[in-house]
């Protein structure tokens, strides 16, 4: 219950209260903004160096567009959000089966479509014994679909990688796996099966 003697916020107030709210926010977020976009474009460069001109190109420069802002938001506010990580499911499958029709040598969309579902029943039972949260669930879908393309050599590159990373990151942070902090995944995953794209 409030205290009748409390003030009352008027509507102005309470919008300059937002907007100070968002500036800080932007503020605090600008360096890891900065980081996220020398780090996609970058990447972007490494990807063009390996794949060249190849058809599945576009999809992989796609992943490095949606994957970076991904690990980076999870790093810094704990989430994967479904509007960045959805609708890669349609266009990268689109992508992905071009890619195929244009050079069928490349890859394979159903093998990339099975790894999808493998990883995601996977993460799912993680998630149900609380290993992982549901964001996870959904990025490795997606992580399947890139690296399924290429192969299952490449999927398992990417899981190993991306936990290796997650393990040195908790050797060296201190975290203590019976709090309940929870690890941003995110960042390990999108890292993991970058490396092994570009290997």
């Amino acid at each position: 219950m409030l205290d009748d003697a409390s003030p009352e916020l008027d509507g102005d107030q309470v919008r300059i209260m937002v907007v100070e709210h968002r500036v800080r926010v932007i503020q605090a977020t600008r360096p890891f903004v900065v980081c996220a976009a020398v780090v996609a474009v970058f990447t972007a460069l490494l990807m063009v160096e390996r794949l060249g001109m190849a058809a599945q190109l576009p999809a992989y420069l796609y992943f490095v567009v949606v994957g970076v802002p991904l690990a980076t938001i999870d790093a810094t506010t704990g989430k994967l959000p479904n509007r960045l990580t959805l609708p890669s499911y349609p266009i990268l499958v689109i992508m992905l089966s071009a890619a195929e029709i244009a050079s069928p040598n490349q890859g394979s969309t159903v093998r990339a479509a099975t790894a999808g579902v493998l990883l995601v029943a996977l993460f799912m039972v993680s998630a149900l014994v609380r290993g992982v949260g549901l964001g996870d669930v959904k990025l490795a879908g997606v992580l399947g679909l890139v690296l399924g393309f290429r192969g299952w050599t490449t999927v398992y590159i990417g899981m190993l990688a991306a936990f290796a990373l997650a393990a040195i990151f908790i050797v060296f942070s201190g975290f203590r796996p019976g709090s309940r902090e929870r690890i941003p995944l995110g960042p390990f995953l999108v890292a993991g099966a970058l490396i092994a794209v570009l290997l």
